[in-house]
This record gives structure tokens, C-alpha cells and sequence, in this order.
């Protein structure tokens, strides 16, 4: 693959930003009307040339005049280095100043200084001149950048300059490519019988002709009919590179600036945004709920920010800060620089990198949210993958679940995940990772669930299963999972299904014991009659509760409303066995003379071992049914 970097010129407005870039490409970047007539750039301007080991150099024109600042941070995502450019005679101006401190507060560490209109200055001057400019700049992240001086128009300096290029260029690492391919939009238009045409830099991965996009907002397919690198057509643009795409099935007007075209359909909206900011040295300080304007991407929206930690960011220093989008959603990634300006009048305030592009609302000061933080803006990426898996949601999370939460390659979750393995903090299963704190807080909620639960039921077996993973928010296939390794860890009990937290014992009180004996001893003098339910609710208004305690133990509901006792249903399940031995069909009448009961009851008890495949409907009568063998076997019913 060729190698391909972006370039951004940058300073005050007529300083010769476009005319260097026309003597460096002999391209030029005023693309209006407008913008030659009044000889400054207003919107972006777009160039291309070779160095000398074959890189191709797309450079981004920014305008320079303070009105068009928004135009200008549109373009600067992807920017690998920046010529920062001054007029050999007017020297360091305002916008000089806030560019080069809009381009800091992006995360922009490769600069030229590139004097420019040389010629047009008196040597002695020119001197003098570099000397106020390299003062002006101590203490800036130029002061230690090369510095060229430079006259477009005879030339003077440019081999300088394109060799200065070469050699930081040659010291850069690409950026990741592995990724879903993502482009901010900054130019949206039309060309007759072409179609419509959108610009940007492409970030994180590739994007190829024919392939599927999403616009957002709106999640709109769209596809992709052509692709142009530098005017020339390809099948493929890679990350870095500035990149034109001719789009089916939409019209210029609905992608807009800002908008984002993504090939993955999972981009997520979001209205907050966690970030590490830098206060400027010369703006006023950030306070809670100051209402301000966000530059994220190609796009402006207005936000109101939350200092975290701290009353107020003061100039010139550094913390965390919440940012809730008003009116709207964006779409951004944890590492996406941005910059913020005051409501009005508009200045550069401050900037920096979004930390988690999706977090909940917080309580200012908790000191684990604190530190969270501390550790994504350190790149700790094994903290903050033990983060993720000790606040998530899900007790299990897959690499891919990891990686998405954390805005990061899976190559790179992948290693932190097997070092955190190797130490111990965490386990792998089926289903995904489980860190080890995490599952001592699934085990602290389950054990508390469930002693609510027995202190509002106590003589019940225990909780279903579908209501505790109810009260736990987990699906069937995690909850089940989660339950396994709860019971293997004898944290809970199961029986018969229900669970129970493991030093659960049911007790009955006096009155309730009482209820048991007389239960038991109607149900035993019953035999084989089942008797309903009702019959026991004169015994006193709590009558319930004892019944479903004694259900499995020593009695059983045949239905809702009728029980039997648990000796007694033992014993007609044993004479049906013994009678199959000899016969192949059980009729509902000889069932009902074995027994000596009614046909009714008969029915209902026939009805409950059918359920349990002790027996089998054959036309109107029984034949053995599948768990017969089974009784056998076990010495004991398969319904227990």
C-alpha cells in the first residue's frame, strides 16, 4: 500500500496559506467566487502533491479570518502535521495565536513554521522579524518546531520546506486501519451527471466501491458508486487519505457538514460525552452548566458542560468534564479530539479528547468515577478493560463487547484480556469474561434478592428461576449461565427448580404447625381420594402459605385445587406399575376399581401421571409411558 499523509496549513488571515499551497501543488485552494474576489479563504480548500520518497501529501487549506474558525476546525480530523504560517513582516497575529491553540487542544504535535513573503521584507527587517516570532512562540508547542522562511512567488525556501516535510513525515506511524471505515463529511455537493459528490478524511478503516455506507444521523444506506483519491479513481480508499466519494440514492442536501458515513450499521448516538479538556492559558475558567459551542468532527452543536471533581477548570489547566449535547445526538468515539468555544461572542475556550463517548449522567465527585477516568486518559488498556467487565451491565462480555465499549481494536483488548487472565482478575466461559469483583457483586445481589424474597415468602421452596433473573435484568441464556457458577460456588441451592439462598431452612410456627398436623392427618384418612383445596381454608386465613410449603414433602397438587397425599399417590403409582406387568391397557374403569374411588378422581389422578409419562393416553385408556422404566429403576415416582 502507498503511503499517504495529510497536511493542514494554519494562521491568520492574508498571511499566504493559499498561495504557498499553490507554489508547493500548483493547485489552487480558493474554490468561489467569493473567495477571489476578496483574496482570503472562507470555506476549506483541498490540494495535493508528492514528496520526494513517493508520500502522497494531501493538504487541507483552512481559512484563516475569525468568522470562519468553525470552517476551520472542520478541517482537521485526520490531520497528520500542520504548517503553521506566518507573514515574514506582520509576524505572530490573533489568529495565529488561536489557531495554533485550537490546533494544541486537537492533539496536533507535528508543526513547521513556515515564514512566509520573505522577499517582501528588507533582510535587516527579516531578521528582526524571525527573532519576535520564534520569542512570541517560547512556551508553545512550536517552540522547538523546524522554521522555514519561505516567498511563494520566487520560490525561495520551498526545497527547504518539502525536504523538512520528507524527513517528519518519515517519522510518523500510520494510524490504525482495522477498523470500521468512517468519513466527516466537510464538503456535500452536486456535479451534472455525476451525481452527488462528499468529502472528507477517512478514519479507522477502508471503505470500497460498491460498498454499503450509513449515513448519520438517520442510519440511511447508502451506496457507494465511485471512489477518488487526489482526483484519480480507485477501488479502495484507505485510512488517512482525503478521500471523494459519488453516492447512490441520496441527494446533496441530506448530508450536510457534519454528518458521518460509516460502514457499520452500529454507530450509537449519544448526548453525553465524558472528556479530558485543556483550558487555555488567556480564557476565562469552565464552570458548571456554562453553555457552550462543541467542534467534534465536521460538525457544531451546542452543549452545557459539567466540571467533574472540581468547581471550575481554571486557564491553562486540565480535568474532566461531562459534556450534555443540547437538542441533539452526536456520533463520536472515545479518543476523537474536540474543541470548544464560548456561546458568545465566540472565542476558543478549550479542548481535548473524548475518554468514553457513551457514558451515564455521574455524581460529580464519587472518586471511582475519578479514577475510571484517570485510567482511559493514561491508556492503561488492561484497567480499563477490568473496568468495563466490573461495571458492565451483563455479568459476561465478549472480546468484541470489550473492544465496542472501549472504542478499540479487538487486537488490542485481545492482549489486555489474556494479561488479565494470567493475573488472575478474570475468567473465561462459554458465554464471554467475568471478572472476579464483578462476580462477588452478582453474588451479593443474588444472595440479597433472595433473602427479600424469603422474608417475604418463608415457607416456600425458594424463587422461580424466571423471576429471579427478572430481578437481576439478565436474559435466560446469561441468567443461566450465572446460576450455574452460583450453585457450583454453593453460594445458592436449587429445588425443585426454585432457588434458594443456602442457609434457607423453611420453620414453622406453632400455630402453623398445628395446620400441618391436621393437613396431614384429613389427607391421610382421604387415601386415594384427592381433596380439594377449599376444605382447608376453614382451618384458618393462613392456610395457604402451609400448603405450598408442604407441597413435594407431604403432600401434592394434582391441580390447583386438589391435593393428595404424597403416600398415597406412591401407592397407586405402584399398583399401575404392577398392573402393566400383566396387562397392556388400563382402563379408566379398572383404574377406578383398583383404587376404589370415582371416576372424577380417577381422571385427575390419571390426568397428573400422564403429565409426569408415567402413563400414556390410549384411546380411552393407558398405556406405560416413557418414565415408567424410570420409577422402576429409581425406586421412586418421576414426578419427585
Amino acid at each position: 500500500m502507498d503511503r499517504h499523509i495529510v497536511i493542514g496549513t494554519a494562521g491568520h488571515v492574508d498571511h499566504g496559506k493559499t498561495t504557498l499551497v499553490k507554489a508547493l501543488t500548483g493547485i489552487d485552494t480558493d474554490r468561489t467566487a467569493e473567495e477571489k474576489r476578496r483574496g482570503l479563504t472562507i470555506d476549506l480548500g483541498f490540494a495535493w502533491f508528492d514528496l520526494p520518497d513517493g508520500t502522497r501529501t494531501g493538504i487541507v487549506d483552512v481559512p484563516g479570518h475569525e468568522k470562519f474558525i468553525k470552517n476551520m476546525v472542520a478541517g482537521l480530523p485526520g490531520l497528520n502535521m500542520v504548517l503553521l504560517v506566518v507573514d515574514a513582516k506582520e509576524g505572530v497575529m490573533p489568529q495565529t495565536r488561536e489557531h495554533l491553540g485550537i490546533l494544541t487542544l486537537f492533539g496536533v504535535r507535528n508543526f513547521i513554521v513556515v515564514v512566509t513573503k520573505a522577499d517582501t521584507v528588507p533582510p535587516s527587517m527579516l531578521d528582526a522579524s524571525l527573532t519576535r516570532i520564534k520569542t512570541d512562540f517560547v512556551g508553545t508547542a512550536v517552540e522547538d518546531a523546524p522554521l522555514i522562511v519561505t516567498d511563494a512567488l520566487s520560490g525561495r525556501g520551498l526545497r527547504e520546506l518539502v525536504r523538512t516535510m520528507s524527513q517528519m513525515a518519515e517519522k510518523m506511524l500510520p494510524g490504525p486501519a482495522d477498523g470500521h471505515g468512517r468519513l466527516h463529511v466537510d464538503r456535500s455537493f452536486s456535479l451534472s451527471g455525476v451525481g452527488t459528490i462528499v468529502t472528507g478524511t477517512l478514519l479507522d478503516g477502508p471503505m470500497e466501491k460498491g460498498q454499503t455506507l450509513w449515513l448519520y444521523p438517520g442510519r440511511r444506506q447508502v451506496r457507494i458508486r465511485n471512489i477518488q483519491v487526489y482526483e484519480k479513481d480507485v477501488l479502495r480508499a484507505e485510512p488517512s487519505q482525503r478521500t471523494a466519494l459519488n453516492l447512490l440514492g441520496i441527494s446533496a442536501r441530506d448530508i450536510p457538514r457534519g454528518s458521518v458515513l460509516c460502514t457499520t450499521p452500529d454507530m450509537t448516538a449519544t448526548s453525553l460525552i465524558d472528556v479530558k479538556v485543556t483550558v487555555l492559558s488567556d480564557a476565562p475558567p469552565l464552570f458548571l452548566w456554562q453553555r457552550v459551542r462543541l467542534l467534534i468532527g465536521t460538525r457544531e452543536v451546542m452543549a452545557r458542560i459539567v466540571p467533574l471533581g472540581v468547581e471550575q477548570i481554571e486557564p491553562g489547566e486540565a480535568g474532566f468534564l461531562q459534556i450534555r449535547v443540547e437538542g441533539t445526538d452526536i456520533y463520536a468515539k472515545s479518543g476523537e479530539p474536540f474543541i470548544l468555544r464560548s456561546f458568545s461572542p465566540m472565542h476558543t475556550l478549550a479542548g481535548g479528547k473524548i475518554l468514553d463517548a457513551h457514558p451515564a449522567k455521574h455524581r460529580r465527585f464519587k472518586e471511582d468515577l475519578l479514577a475510571a477516568l484517570r485510567t482511559r486518559d493514561a491508556g492503561l488498556i488492561e484497567e480499563m478493560a477490568a473496568h468495563f467487565l466490573q461495571c458492565c451491565e451483563s455479568p459476561f462480555s465478549t472480546e468484541e463487547a470489550v473492544a465496542e465499549g472501549l472504542d478499540l481494536p479487538v487486537s488490542q483488548v485481545q492482549d489486555a484480556l489474556q494479561h488479565l487472565q494470567e493475573r488472575g482478575l478474570i475468567q473465561v466461559f462459554p458465554l464471554g469474561y467475568l471478572h472476579r469483583e464483578a462476580f462477588k457483586s452478582w453474588q451479593s445481589r443474588t444472595l440479597s434478592v433472595l433473602q427479600e424474597y424469603h422474608k417475604k415468602w418463608p415457607l416456600r421452596l425458594g424463587m422461580p428461576q424466571p423471576e429471579w433473573r427478572q430481578q437481576m435484568c439478565l436474559g435466560e441464556k446469561e441468567g443461566k449461565a450465572l446460576l450455574q457458577l452460583l450453585l457450583s460456588r454453593k453460594v445458592c441451592r436449587l429445588s425443585r427448580r426454585f432457588i434458594a439462598a443456602k442457609g434457607f431452612r423453611r420453620v414453622f410456627s406453632p400455630i402453623q404447625r398445628q395446620y400441618q398436623s391436621e393437613i396431614e392427618k384429613r389427607l391421610a384418612k382421604s387415601g386415594y381420594r384427592p381433596v380439594a383445596v377449599a376444605e382447608f381454608i376453614s382451618l384458618g386465613p393462613d392456610i395457604a402459605p402451609v400448603l405450598d410449603a408442604l407441597q413435594g414433602k407431604s403432600l401434592l397438587f394434582l391441580s390447583s385445587e386438589f391435593v393428595i397425599f404424597k403416600p398415597c399417590l406412591h401407592q397407586a403409582a405402584d399398583r399401575i406399575i404392577r398392573y402393566f406387568k400383566s396387562h397392556e391397557i388400563l382402563t379408566i374403569r379398572t383404574f377406578r376399581d383398583l383404587l376404589m374411588i370415582n371416576r372424577q378422581e380417577a381422571l385427575l389422578l390419571l390426568k397428573y401421571f400422564d403429565d409426569c409419562g408415567l402413563t400414556v393416553r390410549d384411546g380411552e385408556g393407558r398405556a406405560v409411558g416413557p418414565k415408567a422404566a424410570d420409577y422402576e429403576s429409581k425406586g421412586g415416582p418421576p414426578y419427585e
